[in-house]
């Protein structure tokens, strides 16, 4: 899995970290199901963000598209902000569907980081094919992850 990179996390303030984690959850939330993928990505984000699990199904329940749109406008780095919309569509493409709701979301928060939708639609083709790579490592490998 694409898991969030300690390195990466570490170059981020404090507020970044909570908006990154936030956006992160509000993504989950938008369709109301989350899979085992999601929650396996949610509790390891959780301990590379040093969130506890109570804190993180908080974000969750109470997660507000409008209100984490207005945060995401705060992540001025373009860089992160390319990281963001990095994240979200791994945790997008994890489960069965890629629906329709998860994509308007990410597509509303990249616009909030002036983020070009076209460069959110190679990033998510990049991340495409770093699954399906992954999946095939596995199976070469016969190991149930990679990396």
């Amino acid at each position: 899995m694409f898991y969030p990179d300690k390195n990466f996390i570490s170059t981020l303030s404090q507020a970044e970290r909570f908006i990154f984690l936030k956006v992160i959850c509000g993504l989950v939330a938008a369709d109301r199901k989350v899979s085992r993928e999601e929650l396996l990505y949610l509790k390891e984000a959780a301990l590379k963000y040093d969130v506890g699990a109570e804190s993180l199904s908080v974000m969750i329940k109470t997660a507000d598209k409008n209100a984490l749109i207005r945060q995401a406008r705060m992540i001025a780095d373009r860089s992160k902000a390319l990281m963001l919309i990095k994240d979200l569509c791994l945790i997008a493409n994890t489960d069965v569907d890629l629906e329709d709701i998860e994509i308007d979301y990410i597509l509303d928060i990249a616009e909030a980081m002036n983020i070009e939708a076209e460069r959110v639609k190679d990033i998510n083709a990049l991340v495409n094919e770093y699954l399906a790579l992954s999946e095939r490592a596995c199976l070469l490998l016969e190991q149930k992850t990679w990396m």
